[in-house]
């Protein structure tokens, strides 16, 4: 999913077709990435995720010292 993030532009759309089992962990992922997420299921337990970049990024975060030493 890095390399996916880093290759796609924001609001590009990303669709995955697989069994239920792979798409939930894949769904998992991009929601905490802040992505949009849509996900439709057949009856083989096989499904399509389509999947849509937002501009969200992470804030910068503080770096705790004594973690480090």
């Amino acid at each position: 999913m890095a390399e996916i993030d880093r290759i796609l532009r924001p609001q590009g759309t990303f669709i995955i077709r697989d069994d239920m089992e792979t798409l939930g962990e894949v769904e998992k992922m991009v929601k905490s990435m802040k992505w949009k997420v849509k996900m439709t299921q057949s009856k083989d337990n096989e499904g399509l995720l389509s999947i849509e970049k937002s501009w969200w990024r992470p804030e910068e975060t503080e770096t705790i010292k004594s973690a480090i030493a």
